[in-house]
């Protein structure tokens, strides 16, 4: 039996009273020079949109490798023992996959998680009264093109505006958030019981918000975003819609759904493994077409990834 439902983060197929196979693909562009940490970031990616399900077992991870011929094999093969490493950390493997040459560099996986079918969270299930959640602070975009333009002909521009130390301290945190896994975060999710959860990445909280308000048939209201100190004078310098709520995320943080009464004993359980976790909204009834939108004197919360 297969329960697929548009716009969740990953497929659930039910294979029997007890057990459902959860499914995700991810591919995407390197983001980071390095080859290890580039394969520690496709694992956390991948893997993501399976926690977001609140499968909190990991079966494995099938690696899609696709590059130029000419490209140096230390590079896919230190993207390979990143991947490694980070599924070793969850105590699963990557057990196989694909090679194949392609004119860019694109990296990915196929990972497959297992829960109860009982303990699948899916993204339709928020109600009105719920209290909104982010675990990882925003500001991956902006981070990461600073990142690029540092080594680069924009160089001499952006060190007119910003300082490189502190460019450096947003690449650093922002590697850190995109190499931490939600494997807690989903922990927490099953222990203390939520809604709805759907993890932050390319359509920023705004875009996977009004996701789950729209299949939850629900307003939600964001009042507070949490972002990386720093990273919204950089959005405004690139053009970027961070402090929209548009600002799009690598492996970013889960948005969580859940009782009021639930609140405190999520993020007593994710302090205790020296995780964060940020109220910054609150669902209510839909007025017109269910929809996700900022608060009027949205809070920016500048902040750090411990």
């Amino acid at each position: 039996m297969c329960h697929d439902e548009y716009g969740d983060d990953a497929s659930v197929h039910q294979i029997n009273d007890n057990v459902a196979i959860v499914e995700n693909i991810d591919v995407f562009t390197p983001i980071h020079d390095d080859p290890y940490i580039q394969g520690q970031i496709v694992a956390c990616n991948a893997t993501n949109d399976v926690f977001a399900m609140g499968a909190t077992e990991i079966l494995s991870l099938q690696a899609l490798l696709a590059y130029p011929r000419n490209i140096p094999e230390d590079i896919p093969a230190g993207v390979l023992r990143g991947m490694c490493a980070f599924m070793e950390s969850l105590k699963s493997r990557v057990t196989g996959g694909q090679t194949i040459t392609n004119p860019v560099p694109v990296f990915g996986g196929v990972c497959l998680g297992m829960a109860h079918p009982s303990e699948i969270i899916y993204s339709k299930g928020a109600r009105v009264g719920d209290v909104v959640l982010l675990t990882k602070p925003l500001g991956i975009q902006p981070a990461m093109r600073s990142y690029r333009d540092l080594q680069n002909d924009k160089r001499e521009a952006l060190l007119e505006r910003f300082n490189e130390t502190e460019l450096r301290r947003m690449h650093d945190t922002a590697v850190k958030i995109m190499t931490t896994s939600n494997l807690e975060v989903a922990q927490a999710m099953r222990s203390v019981g939520v809604h709805a959860a759907t993890d932050v990445t390319g359509f920023g909280i705004l875009g996977h918000a009004s996701n789950v308000a729209a299949l939850s048939g629900v307003d939600v209201i964001i009042d507070t975003l949490p972002i990386i100190s720093g990273t919204a004078q950089l959005a405004e310098f690139f053009g970027h819609k961070l402090t929209q709520g548009y600002g799009a995320e690598t492996a970013g943080g889960m948005l969580v759904f859940l009782k009021p009464e639930h609140v405190e004993p999520f993020k007593d359980f994710l302090k205790s493994k020296d995780l964060p976790c940020w109220t910054v909204g609150k669902v209510i009834r839909p007025s017109d077409e269910p929809n996700a939108r900022l608060a009027e004197g949205v809070i920016i919360l500048e902040t750090e990834f411990p």
